[in-house]
């Protein structure tokens, strides 16, 4: 009940004042054991917080209208803390995911993850050079609930149905998006009218295997602009605002409430910039959490979700 009346918190609020994040994407390590082509986290070198310093920032979250707080990478099973981690975020009452790419699965104690995650988002698609993982997904759909996350490429946007396929056998649900058209990797992005009338016949077909909400895929053809409902922390704690793409370091969460960062000059010019911006680069959290952009959408987007759930 209590991930219930945060999320009703952030509705009001986002209505009543600005646009109030309420999905958290925390990146608790850049490290990673990949070189993906359409990934430049690795690269950076920021440091890792300590376990406590993690749980200060986990508490500065809860005390926000961030309800879904997804832990990231890099790749998070990195960390040696990280099952003390996703522990300490559940009993905060968040709506919990934590993505991987799923190469240490076979080291992980999946029974004990599955007490906290509502979800394992697993990464696997042609980047990772981890397409080998749609076979073995089977002997871990029975210990945790599954989601992969495929990204979808101008080269590969014919092999999606195979990859539904396979999750759909797994028992897994999966969720597409497009390679981001961002500088540098322009020449990935799909064509996205052809990835739009691909996965509509999909999702007609599959129904809930498949995650990626309607709202998304009429995105892929139709203009939108971003809004503010989602907040990314990096792995020392500062805020990038309002989004990876054109955003900036507008605080940090061990020096700050998460309510006080957004209220800065800072993060209004921010939330500005991404109110004027054109791009339409698909980054799947923004684009995703933009759509609630009002209660109808909001409300059919969960109850789409929970009937999903339910389904599988």
């Amino acid at each position: 009940m209590r991930r219930e009346l945060r999320a009703i918190k952030w509705l009001l609020k986002s209505y009543l004042d600005y646009d109030r994040p309420v999905y958290g994407s925390f990146k608790v390590t850049h490290r990673c054991n990949m070189r993906c082509p359409f990934c430049n986290v690795w690269r950076q070198k920021t440091r890792d917080l300590s376990t406590k310093e993690v749980f200060r920032v986990i508490d500065k979250l809860t005390e926000s209208t961030v309800t879904v707080l997804s832990l990231e990478g890099g790749e998070p099973t990195l960390r040696k803390d990280i099952l003390d981690i996703v522990k300490y975020a559940h009993d905060r009452s968040f709506y919990l995911f934590m993505t991987t790419n799923g190469t240490l699965l076979h080291k992980l104690p999946l029974n004990k993850f599955s007490k906290y995650l509502d979800f394992l988002h697993v990464s696997i698609d042609e980047g990772h050079n981890n397409l080998y993982l749609f076979d073995e997904l089977k002997k871990y759909t029975p210990e945790i609930k599954i989601t992969v996350q495929t990204v979808v490429t101008k080269n590969d946007i014919k092999d999606m149905r195979w990859k539904v396929e396979k999750a759909y056998d797994a028992g897994a649900r999966i969720l597409l998006m497009p390679a981001v058209n961002l500088p540098g990797a322009e020449s990935m992005a799909p064509d996205k009218r052809e990835m739009y009338q691909e996965l509509m016949k999909l999702k007609k077909e599959f129904g809930s295997t498949i995650v990626t909400s309607d709202a998304f895929i009429e995105s892929l053809v139709n203009h939108y602009r971003c809004k503010s409902f989602s907040v990314m922390i990096e792995s020392n704690g500062d805020i990038v605002y309002p989004c990876s793409v054109i955003g900036w370091k507008v605080g940090n969460l061990l020096e700050d409430s998460l309510e006080n960062i957004l209220l800065s000059e800072e993060a209004k010019k921010a939330r500005n910039v991404m109110y004027n911006c054109k791009r339409e680069c698909m980054l799947y959290l923004h684009a995703e959490t933009s759509q609630f952009n009002n209660i109808y959408n909001l409300g059919k987007y969960a109850i789409s979700t929970i009937i999903g759930y339910m389904k599988r």
